[in-house]
């Protein structure tokens, strides 16, 4: 059964090069929450200052403890940036939607591979400097952000929600 087709391949190759261009080592503090400020009280009780509690508090709760957040997609950008850093092949299987693990796993078997050495091809890959992003925009499950690339210039990324966690997914056509 041949599953991939030219289409198929595009697709792949574009969504590999948006993912090889993510970042090798961040020199930048992280905040555990960019839809707003948090301010933290003498007690554990944390009040958001925006109108998006329920998304403040989903980052919060997201402790790195469990291999760093997938509460936004910022957050899951970062988690992929630092598993590629480590060549952490169980942490990129994390940050990836199921989707884009069931077509690397479909490339991997085209080219007599596993998913395990697609991904760590992935994440010997070049890489930029930083885990810059900007422009964050959630629209309903799906949501899309640009991340600087190894050339210094921004790329898009897209992701998709599942259950309580952003994944990176491959491109839609629009």
């Amino acid at each position: 059964m041949k599953l991939i087709n030219t289409r198929a391949a595009f697709i792949l190759t574009a969504f590999i090069l948006t993912w090889t261009t993510a970042c090798q080592t961040n020199t930048g503090t992280q905040s555990g929450n960019v839809n707003g400020s948090v301010t933290n009280t003498n007690t554990t009780t944390q009040t958001a200052t925006n109108t998006n509690q329920a998304q403040a508090a989903k980052t919060e709760a997201a402790s790195t403890t469990d291999g760093g957040s997938l509460a936004t997609p910022t957050d899951t950008y970062k988690t992929g940036y630092t598993a590629r850093q480590k060549k952490d092949i169980a942490g990129l299987k994390r940050v990836f939607s199921k989707e884009a693990l069931e077509f690397l796993t479909e490339v991997g078997k085209a080219e007599q591979k596993t998913l395990e050495d697609e991904l760590m091809a992935l994440a010997e890959k070049p890489q930029a400097p930083t885990a810059e992003t900007r422009n964050e925009k959630i629209n309903g499950n799906r949501a899309a952000l640009e991340y600087i690339n190894e050339r210094g210039t921004w790329s898009p990324m897209e992701f998709t929600l599942e259950g309580n966690d952003w994944k990176i997914d491959l491109p839609k056509a629009k």
